[in-house]
């Protein structure tokens, strides 16, 4: 049995007329008659009662009708579904969750993606930016998020960089050197410096020894957190310091982010927009259209 047979019954079975039928269907009425036949033949079931003026429906029939109807409003759905998930119109989209660097742009973006595209649900998948290259390779997110530069030189992925900032020296509201116009790395030799991230490869850790490196000298004191919440809160808590970027917001968090000056150190902060660059999904196109146009806005206001 095949959907045209339900879809002949159907019209047969509303018009109770094989001659305004096959007009709807755009069939011959002997053609559709005897596809009605065969599909009483194959399911053993007796659906119309007609003669050579009527048709009606046996009681059987009527049930089948009820079925069919149904079966035939879920396939057009699922047609339609289809259709709306290979156009980016519906679906899911993953994303790896990067945390309060992000409020400046992704909350804006996301707002825009849901009023043009209602049918994809965005779920955030929470990770560390370490480990999001892995989750794209393996298909468990569709777009993340990487610090530094290194994904320009990956052939596999395509990037947008999504924030530009410049490191500075994060302290307590209540610590010594937060009314200070600007520090140097001299300046940090007796702190506690917080690096994130675990015993795993850590881009926060890697800019940080960059930095430290050019200047030809490493921290005195240094720990590794693994989560940025646990960091802000040691700072604010004035248990230590860290060097974050200037774009971070942390006011709310009784943390001040002081400039720091080097003429030796790269200071620049990167975070970039990643996915596969053989992606074919309408989503992450769609969203990164709206990523790029979101960048665009930012550069014009700086």
């Amino acid at each position: 049995m095949e959907l045209r047979h339900l879809r002949y019954f159907v019209a047969v079975a509303e018009e109770l007329s094989f001659r305004k039928a096959s007009q709807r269907l755009h069939v011959s009425r002997p053609a559709l008659s005897k596809q009605i036949k065969d599909l009483e033949d194959e399911i053993a079931v007796k659906l119309l009662d007609r003669d050579t003026v009527s048709v009606s429906l046996t009681k059987a029939g009527e049930i089948f009708l009820e079925d069919a109807q149904k079966l035939l409003s879920d396939a057009e759905s699922a047609i339609e579904r289809a259709n709306e998930a290979q156009s980016g119109h519906r679906g899911k989209l993953r994303i790896g969750s990067v945390g309060i660097i992000a409020t400046d742009f992704l909350p804006k973006t996301l707002k825009i993606f849901h009023q043009k595209y209602p049918g994809v649900e965005v779920e955030f998948v929470e990770m560390l930016p370490a480990e999001q290259l892995h989750a794209l390779a393996l298909g468990k997110i569709d777009i993340g998020f990487a610090y530094g530069n290194e994904v320009q030189n990956m052939p596999s992925l395509r990037s947008l960089c999504v924030i530009h900032s410049i490191f500075g020296v994060a302290v307590s509201r209540q610590h010594p050197l937060a009314e200070r116009k600007e520090v140097t790395l001299k300046d940090l030799r007796w702190e506690t410096l917080f690096c994130l991230g675990g015993d795993g490869k850590s881009s926060h850790r890697e800019a940080i020894c960059q930095i430290y490196t050019a200047e030809g000298t490493k921290p005195t004191k240094h720990r590794k957190i693994e989560g940025f919440d646990s960091m802000v809160t040691l700072i604010a808590a004035d248990q230590g310091i860290s060097l974050l970027p200037h774009v971070l917001d942390l006011a709310n968090q009784d943390i001040v982010i002081v400039p720091l000056v080097s003429n030796h150190s790269n200071l620049d902060f990167h975070m970039w927009a990643v996915w596969q660059r053989n992606s074919a999904s309408h989503h992450v196109k769609h969203f990164v259209q709206l990523l790029e146009e979101r960048v665009l806005v930012s550069s014009n206001v700086a």
